[in-house]
């Protein structure tokens, strides 16, 4: 296989010949690999974003594999190196061009990294190691752990994107046949990889559309040896990430984050492209349109295992978790919610994988929807989600609750009364009628009730520096005011009043 540096000394001596020159047996095979490398060479020397570039989907992946051998239990002469071989010629073989490696065995100190921290390597990279310094110029990092047992081997494989600063989830294979160790380190580390597109919006008629994008597949347009489809899966859960680039290409670190609250999985392949369908909690989350150097990117999220705790707590303290509210859950193509039943004690509840790759979660109380959060289970061990300042609607709902009730009394009271009243002055007993309305006049009224709603809306518990949640507040004592003036009019009491006036006149006269 060609390298960059092999081809850049091809370019160097042969550029002193006209091109007509080149030799017939070598300028074909040379001109086609320098057509795949071309790309390469304009981002040599930094994590340059090929977005940036013409090539995006002409580049290859640039790939650093980090294999660390432990075969104390079972020692074979050359193991590793023999592994690395037949590893190389495997990606070669059905990989390459969309590929570029470079396969180096562990020196001892990363050695026993790779064999006891495979898992938890992100903490290792972030406290002592230079990622750019490890493998500069890589666009992927692939670290391969083989572990000889007793009864075979154990495979375990983990991924850097070096373009997005993420790390992928461990992979992890134990086999016993000796004879099926090249093949399955080759499927375990293909397995590992994730693939990285563009997010492109998706115009229909003219309009762009808000539950789909277009993902355009970094090396897509490579020729292709074999059948690659197995990177790009229908339905695979995608993290959108936006990033921004400076005037040569590069990555600015800092600038590197995942779009809040929103996933893609798969859709299906069209002519313009695959189709990524947008699951997100916010309404716009790739903005209305793209700015200056800000890239939007979506990394495959492989094979993930297990569960994920999402944590819900308020917003104003992380340490006050939302205990014992409703969370209910939905698949994207689902219309009816399942649910799940309450938080925790911490504000917790654990989402475990389900036939969709992406879950949305909804948190309610008291009958107000607070969350809507999609979740790719597995992906991450735990999910932290503020949410605004609830208790203060919980406490101006507790306060309104007691008021309602006290009015609902009330009312009740008003009409028994009212309705006696009046089947005494049917009977002319104007006496007994004038007792029973001076109890009903007596009763808590409009006045009354108006000055206890206002006094606990002037409550600074009941009161928010959240302005959704301040709005829900208000619109909680309005309504209350209207209960009020439906069920409190003084007009029941006036006409009652003359009614009564009417009835003292005719005993008069």
């Amino acid at each position: 296989m060609l390298s960059i540096g092999d081809a850049s000394r091809h370019l160097e001596v042969d550029s002193k010949m006209p091109c007509h020159a080149l030799p017939l047996r070598t300028s074909g095979r040379l001109l086609f690999q320098l057509l795949i490398l071309l790309p390469q060479f304009a981002m040599c020397g930094s994590i340059a974003l090929a977005a940036e570039q013409k090539y995006w989907e002409l580049s290859s992946y640039r790939v650093k594999i980090h294999v660390a051998v432990d075969d104390s239990r079972r020692p074979q002469s050359e193991f590793g190196t023999q592994l690395l071989a037949d590893l190389e010629r495997q990606i070669r073989a059905i990989i390459y061009p969309l590929w570029t490696t470079d396969i180096t065995l562990a020196t001892e100190q990363e050695k026993l990294r790779l064999l006891s921290h495979l898992g938890r390597l992100e903490i290792s990279f972030a406290e002592n190691i230079d990622i750019d310094a490890l493998a500069p110029g890589c666009d992927k990092q692939i670290f391969l752990s083989v572990v000889a047992t007793p009864l075979g081997f154990t495979l375990k494989s983990r991924e850097l994107d070096c373009t997005t600063r993420r790390w992928g989830v461990m992979q992890q294979r134990r086999i016993r046949q000796t004879w099926m160790l090249p093949s399955q380190c080759f499927d375990l580390v293909c397995q590992t990889f994730s693939p990285l597109a563009t997010i492109r919006p998706l115009t229909i008629d003219g309009k762009t559309d808000e539950k789909e994008v277009l993902l355009r597949f970094r090396g897509s347009d490579l020729p292709q040896q074999t059948d690659l489809n197995f990177f790009a899966k229908s339905g695979e859960a995608y993290q959108p990430i936006m990033l921004r680039t400076s005037s040569s290409g590069e990555v600015k670190a800092d600038t590197i984050r995942d779009i809040p609250w929103t996933f893609l999985t798969l859709g299906e392949h069209h002519e313009d492209g695959w189709h990524g369908i947008v699951h997100t909690g916010t309404r716009r989350p790739f903005g209305v349109r793209r700015r200056g150097r800000i890239e939007h990117l979506a990394l495959a999220i492989r094979r993930p295992t297990g569960s994920t705790r999402v944590r819900f707590y308020a917003r104003h303290d992380r340490k006050q978790g939302l205990a014992g509210y409703e969370v209910f859950r939905r698949g994207p193509d689902g219309t009816r919610s399942q649910a799940m039943g309450l938080t925790d004690a911490t504000g917790s509840v654990e989402v475990h994988q389900s036939d969709s790759k992406v879950t949305l979660l909804f948190l309610r109380s008291e009958g107000q929807v607070l969350a809507k959060v999609p979740v790719a289970p597995g992906a991450r061990k735990l999910v932290e989600v503020p949410i605004a300042d609830d208790i203060a609607r919980l406490w101006a709902q507790a306060a309104l609750t007691s008021l309602t009730e006290q009015i609902i009394d009330t009312v009740a009271q008003r009409n028994i009364l009212i309705a006696r009243v009046r089947d005494l002055l049917k009977n002319g007993k104007v006496d007994k009628a004038q007792e029973l309305f001076t109890e009903l006049d007596n009763l808590p009224g409009l006045t009354k009730f108006k000055q206890d709603i206002k006094s606990a809306e002037n409550r600074k518990r009941n009161h928010s520096d959240d302005p959704k949640v301040q709005a829900r507040i208000e619109k909680l004592f309005a309504d209350a005011r209207k209960l009020l003036g439906r069920y409190l009019s003084a007009k029941q009491i006036s006409k009652l009043q003359g009614e009564l006036t009417a009835a003292r006149r005719g005993n008069t006269s």
